[in-house]
């Protein structure tokens, strides 16, 4: 009856009306004996047919063994670790959640069993998490895992994997792709030359800005047939790549035009000493095919000469220990000649280019100690100590960039006077971050937090931003214990 149905439907009842076989239920007979309009007596036997449909059947019997769950090795999770992990998926608490996982994976135990099927689901949802949630399924999770095609996937990965580039959404692929390239650099490149070509514009561009991660010299043959790339974002794309990778074609040009363009002088100082200086000439001018690579040669900055504005361009993909070397000077006294130079406000975001990309420690520290560097990821050449007294100047700037930066993985406990300065920081500006940062913040803060904590939670004013402020900080004196409790 279904498909005479769905023919009544396409075509309308007008031009046909289900024919009612001899094997089909008597109500479809009694139905189509009723003195209503054709309409009527169509809409009723779908209605029934649904019905029908939904009635059920009768339940297959299968003839087969299920092989028993294997014995688990690790301690099974009990107690308030246990209640904690339930309530935080029931409330889909994420913040809570990660951090119960990952002191679950530290403990090196398992969920209860009962808990496992609701994990193996998140894990399905959240691919960067899924080894540390199977990890934590123990036996149970591997022997769902088996009986399930759904979950296999997770076990052992291969029949997401096999497949994934060939029939995969353009996130899964790309998802596989960067895995790909964090394990086999020239596996991934392979895997693109093959397909790369069959792609449209936007999954091309997609793709390659997934192989800024890692760029190598071995990559340079494989950009340089992009060059000719039908889309101008990919060409343009392919020549930004080409130009960070140190000792590429276009790479070395830019080193070489750039050496021709500054220089270093010595002038007398009080008529007693000799001081160095640094000379970007407006005399030299690269040729044409520097032009082609993406650098402008007209400045867009108001009040900046061309010539320094092609300089800082040359400069921004130029390993600076290279620089200071082919100038004979210690990066120290490289950096303290560009930013003693006439134009520095003009340069700093190409220096700051060079010392992110090449984490160049001395660069690095002369940036952040003018005190107005923007670019957090200046503190990547410090060590974590070396990085304390310059968080700070993060915070005006986009305080939520500074908070993801010292938010880890790991749950590292803050130092307490950046503590301190962080929450003194939010006390006047409540609302620079969400709520679950503020969670998040908590799980990382040191034990001794919890006096300052309760002085802001306390705190007698009642003005609407305080009682946001106050409220955030009731509930990470909740987690600050519960982190202790757990430990």
């Amino acid at each position: 009856m279904n498909t005479e149905i769905l023919k009544a439907a396409l075509l309308g009842t007008d031009r046909h009306m289900p024919d009612i076989s001899k094997e089909a239920p008597e109500i479809y007979t009694r139905i189509n004996a009723l003195p209503t309009s054709k309409e009527d007596r169509f809409l009723k036997m779908a209605f029934t047919s649904i019905i029908y449909e939904e009635a059920g059947t009768k339940p297959v019997t299968i003839d087969a063994h299920l092989p028993e769950c294997p014995a688990e090795s690790r301690t099974v999770v009990t107690g308030q670790l246990a209640a904690l992990l339930q309530s935080a998926m029931k409330d889909q608490n994420d913040v809570l959640f990660g951090f119960l996982v990952f002191r679950i994976v530290q403990r090196n135990e398992v969920v209860q069993p009962q808990l496992v099927p609701a994990l193996l689901n998140k894990a399905l949802e959240r691919k960067n998490d899924k080894e540390q949630l199977l990890g934590i399924c123990g036996m149970t999770g591997q022997w769902l895992c088996d009986l399930n095609p759904q979950w296999k996937v997770l076990r052992d990965g291969t029949r997401d994997e096999e497949n994934v580039w060939e029939t995969g959404s353009t996130e899964s692929r790309k998802t596989f792709l960067t895995a790909l390239r964090k394990t086999d650099p020239n596996a991934a490149i392979a895997l693109l030359e093959g397909t790369l070509s069959q792609e449209n514009a936007n999954n091309r561009l997609a793709f390659l800005q997934l192989l800024n991660d890692g760029l190598s010299l071995s990559d340079e043959p494989f950009l340089q047939k992009l060059l000719t790339d039908k889309s101008q974002k990919v060409r343009e794309t392919v020549v930004g790549m080409l130009r960070q990778i140190q000792g590429s074609a276009v790479n070395r040009s830019h080193f070489e035009w750039l050496l021709r363009m500054i220089g270093v002088q010595e002038e007398r100082h009080l008529l007693v000493t000799k001081k160095k200086k640094l000379v970007i000439s407006d005399a030299v001018m690269p040729d044409e095919s520097i032009f082609k690579t993406g650098v402008e040669r007209v400045s867009t900055e108001k009040g900046v000469q061309d010539h320094v504005f092609i300089a800082g361009q040359l400069l921004s993909a130029i390993d600076p220990a290279a620089l200071s070397e082919s100038m004979e000077l210690t990066d120290q006294q490289s950096i303290g000649l560009f930013l003693e130079h006439p134009a520095a406000k003009a340069l700093l975001p190409f220096l700051t280019s060079a010392a992110v990309q090449f984490r160049n420690k001395a660069w690095a520290l002369a940036l952040l100690h003018r005190g107005d560097a923007r670019d957090i990821g200046l503190l990547n050449a410090l060590t974590p100590v070396e990085r304390l007294p310059f968080y700070l100047q993060f915070l005006n700037g986009n305080a939520s960039n500074l908070f993801a930066y010292l938010l880890d993985d790991a749950y590292s406990p803050l130092p307490i006077r950046l503590a301190e300065q962080l929450l003194d920081h939010l006390s006047k500006f409540p609302y620079h971050i969400t709520q679950p940062v503020y969670q998040r913040l908590a799980l990382q803060l040191p034990a001794g937090i919890m006096p300052v904590l309760k002085k802001y939670a306390e705190d007698p004013r009642q003005d609407y931003q305080l009682r946001y402020f106050k409220n955030q900080m009731s509930e990470m004196m909740r987690l600050v214990e519960l982190k202790k409790n757990i430990a």
